[in-house]
C-alpha cells in the first residue's frame, strides 16, 4: 500500500464532508509532542521539557505485571499498557521517502494590522516556485484578478521517519532513572531494544494515546522546501474577495474568500477555538487534527458568515515535527481557505522532540502575522482593529531569560509597555471594544493559571493592565476547558487578584446581559482537540492537592474562593484518568467553540459543544451550551 492509498483508507474514517475533503488532498497525517507534555503541559514554562516528561513518564510506569509477588496494579493505565502491548522487531524497518509537494499546502491566510484594506498568506511546496503569487479578484470565477507577489524562503523542515505506508516508525530506546531516552551527542539513541511502528497501535493502548513519545524515540529527517509569504493591499474595505496562492508552474489553490473590514460599529461575528494540539503519535491511531478540523467545520455551519477565526495558540503539540503542521493545515483547508485567523502562539508551538531547546521560528514560518519590534520568540505579537473593536494578541512564550525579562515572565517588559500603551491608544482612539488574547491563561478552571512559574511571575501585573486599561474581554487557551468568568476588578486583597463586580444586569432574547461592567470576562473555549484537562477545583482542595501537589498551598476556603470566579467552569469530557490525574487519555469526543457576535454596543459570547466518534463514524451533534452578553449604553 502506498502513501497516497493509506491517507485515503484513513480520510474515510471521517464523517465530516469538510473533512474527508482535506484528507484526501492532505496526503499526510498529523504528528504530537514530547513525552513531558502528554500526559502533563509545562508545570512551569522555566523547568526544562526533561523534567516534565521524567515526571510523567515515572508516575506513569509505577504498575507492573504480577509475579511471585503481588504488586500494586497502576491505576491510570492498568496492568498491561504501553510498550506491554507492542510487538518489536529487531530490524528497523525501511525508512520511505517524504513524498514530493508542489500543489500549495499548508495555506494560512491571517488578519494582518490594516484589515480594512488587506490580508496576509502563507503557504508551502517543496520545490521553487520562481512565480510564486496571490491572485485576488471580487468575482468567484477569479477574472480580472489583482496579482500580488509572493517572497520564497527556503527552509529545513523535519519529517517523522515513516515506511512505504505511511506508518511512523519507533525505536523502543532505553531511559535514563529519569525516564528521558538515552541519547549521544547527535541526538540518536545509545541502545536500540527493537522497533516497531504505530500499524498495530489501537485507542485500547492508553498509555500510549497519552504520552506515546515518551515510549517510542522517533527519529526525524531533514527536507528542504519553500515557505511563501504574501500579502494583499490597497483594497476596498468592506468588500467581499476570492483568491487564489500559488504559481503558474506549480499551480494554483482552491478559490477561498475573505471580507475586508468596514466602518466603526457595523456588527460582525468572528470564531474561537483553541489548543487543537494534534500529537504525531496518534496520527494513526486516533487523529486529533482531523478533530480540530471537524470542529472548525461545524463552527461554520453554525455561524457561517464569521469574518474571522481568533485560535488562541497550540496548533500542534511538537512544532519541531512537521507532520503535525501538515496535517493540521491541510486537514482544515477548505475551512481556512474562506476563514481568515489571528493566530496566537502557544508554547507547543516552539516545542522539540526531545525537549532539549525550542523551535524560536516554527509558527511564524507557518503564518504571516505582524512581528512587532522585530521581537520573534516561538511566536509575535500585534494588534488591529475591526469594525471599531481593537485587538491585542500577546506573546506568552516571551518568558527566555535576558535583560528585558530576568524572571522569565510569560511576558517581558517589553511586550507588556507596548501592550499598555497600545491599548490606551486605542481607548483614546474611540475603540468600541478592546480584546485581549493570549496562551497562557491568567483565570481558568484548570491548574496553570496558579502553578505555572511564568504566569505567576506576571499574573498580578496581567489583571491590574486589563481592568485599569478597560479591556473587555479576554480569550485564553493552554488548560483545555470550559471556561467563562464573571465580571472581575482587579485587587491585591487576595491570591487571585480578582474580585467579582456587582453589576447590573438585563436579559434579551432569553440571554442575560451585564450592563456596563468596570470589569473583565476571561474566557477559554476548552479545545478544538482531543486532550482534555480536569476542571480539578470543582472537586475540592483535597482534589487539587492529589492530582496537582504543587498547589498543596491552596485551603478549602482557598478554593472556594477561587471557584466563585466563574460562571462556567467545567470539562464535558468524563475520562475515568480524572480519578487520578488533572488529564485524559487524549480520546475526548468532546470539543468546544465559541461564536462571538459584536456590535456597536453588545457583546454575545455563545458557547457551542461537540460530541460524537469521528473516527468510528457516529453522527457529529453541535449544541449551544451558554450564552452571555455585555452591553454598553452609548453616552
Amino acid at each position: 500500500m502506498n502513501w497516497d492509498s493509506k491517507f485515503k483508507k484513513v480520510g474515510l474514517l471521517l464523517t465530516s464532508v469538510f473533512v474527508l475533503g482535506a484528507c484526501a488532498e492532505s496526503g499526510n497525517i498529523a504528528e504530537e509532542a514530547p513525552a513531558k507534555d502528554a500526559v502533563e503541559e509545562s508545570v512551569a514554562s522555566s523547568e526544562s521539557a526533561s523534567s516534565d516528561q521524567a515526571s510523567e513518564s515515572s508516575a506513569a510506569s509505577s504498575g507492573s505485571k504480577e509475579g511471585e509477588e503481588s504488586e500494586e496494579v497502576d491505576p491510570v493505565y492498568g496492568e498491561e499498557n504501553g510498550l506491554d502491548l507492542i510487538e518489536l522487531q529487531d530490524e528497523k524497518p525501511e525508512v520511505a521517502p517524504v513524498p514530493v509537494n508542489n500543489e500549495p499546502n499548508r495555506i494560512a491566510t491571517n488578519l494582518l494590522e490594516e484589515t480594512n484594506d488587506a490580508m496576509g498568506f502563507n503557504w508551502y511546496t517543496t520545490d521553487q516556485m520562481p512565480d510564486a503569487k496571490v491572485k485576488v479578484s471580487k468575482l468567484e470565477d477569479m477574472s480580472n484578478p489583482l496579482e500580488f507577489a509572493a517572497e520564497a524562503t527556503e527552509v529545513t523542515s523535519e519529517y517523522a521517519e515513516r515506511d512505504k505506508d505511511g506508518y511512523y516508525i519507533y525505536a523502543a530506546a532505553t531511559k535514563d532513572e529519569d525516564g528521558n531516552f538515552i541519547v549521544d551527542e547527535n541526538g540518536k539513541p545509545e541502545e536500540v531494544e527493537g522497533y516497531f511502528t504505530n500499524e498495530q497501535i489501537t485507542t485500547d493502548n492508553t498509555e500510549w494515546t497519552s504520552e506515546g513519545s515518551s515510549l517510542g524515540y522517533l527519529e526525524l529527517q531533514d527536507v528542504t522546501e519553500y515557505s511563501y509569504k504574501a500579502e494583499a493591499d490597497d483594497l476596498e474595505p468592506d468588500t467581499q474577495y476570492y483568491y487564489q496562492v500559488g504559481s503558474d508552474e506549480g499551480g494554483y489553490s482552491k478559490v477561498g474568500s475573505f471580507r475586508t473590514s468596514g466602518e466603526k460599529g457595523e456588527p460582525f461575528q468572528f470564531i474561537h477555538y483553541t489548543d487543537t494540539q494534534n500529537a504525531y503519535w496518534n496520527a494513526n491511531v486516533n487523529n486529533e487534527a482531523a478533530y480540530g478540523a471537524d470542529t472548525l467545520a461545524h463552527a461554520l455551519e453554525v455561524a457561517p458568515d464569521a469574518d474571522f477565526a481568533l485560535h488562541t495558540g497550540d496548533f500542534v503539540e511538537v512544532a519541531e515535527v512537521e507532520d503535525e503542521w501538515v496535517d493540521n493545515l491541510d486537514m482544515s483547508q477548505d475551512q481556512n481557505l474562506h476563514l481568515p485567523h489571528a493566530y496566537t502562539p502557544g508554547n507547543h508551538d516552539e516545542y522539540t522532540v526531545l525537549g532539549d531547546e525550542k523551535d524560536l521560528t516554527a509558527f511564524n514560518e507557518h503564518t504571516n502575522v505582524p512581528i512587532t519590534n522585530d521581537a520573534m520568540t516561538g511566536g509575535s505579537y500585534y494588534s488591529y482593529d475591526y469594525n471599531g473593536a481593537h485587538f491585542v494578541v500577546l506573546n506568552t512564550n516571551d518568558n527566555k531569560e535576558s535583560e528585558d525579562n530576568p524572571e522569565q515572565g510569560a511576558i517581558g517588559k517589553e511586550q507588556m509597555e507596548w501592550a499598555k500603551q497600545d491599548i490606551q491608544e486605542a481607548r483614546d482612539n474611540g475603540a468600541n471594544w478592546i480584546v485581549l488574547a493570549y496562551h497562557k491563561p491568567i483565570y481558568s478552571a484548570s491548574y496553570h493559571a496558579l502553578q505555572d512559574e511564568d504566569v505567576q511571575v506576571t499574573r498580578e501585573e496581567f489583571a491590574k493592565l486589563a481592568d485599569e486599561l478597560d479591556v473587555d474581554v479576554v480569550l485564553q487557551g493552554h488548560d483545555h476547558n470550559l471556561t467563562r468568568t464573571k465580571s472581575l476588578v482587579y485587587t491585591s486583597d487576595n491570591f487571585s487578584y480578582g474580585e467579582v463586580e456587582d453589576t447590573e444586569k438585563t436579559e434579551k432574547d432569553g440571554v442575560e446581559y451585564h450592563v456596563n461592567p468596570e470589569g473583565v470576562t476571561y474566557i477559554i473555549p476548552n479545545t478544538s482537540g482531543t486532550k482534555a484537562y480536569d476542571a480539578i477545583y470543582m472537586k475540592g482542595a483535597d482534589h487539587v492537592h492529589k492530582v496537582r501537589p504543587k498547589l498543596d498551598w491552596m485551603t478549602e476556603e482557598d478554593v472556594e474562593l477561587w471557584n466563585g470566579l466563574f460562571d462556567v467552569a467545567k470539562q464535558p469530557d468524563e475520562s475515568p484518568k480524572f480519578d487520578h490525574k488533572h488529564e485524559n487519555y487524549r480520546q475526548s469526543q468532546n470539543q468546544n467553540f465559541a461564536v462571538y457576535t459584536v456590535t456597536e454596543d453588545e457583546f454575545l459570547i455563545e458557547f457551542y459543544q461537540m460530541d460524537g466518534n469521528l473516527h468510528e463514524g457516529e453522527e457529529r451533534t453541535v449544541e449551544l451550551v451558554d450564552s452571555y452578553g455585555i452591553k454598553k449604553d452609548q453616552k
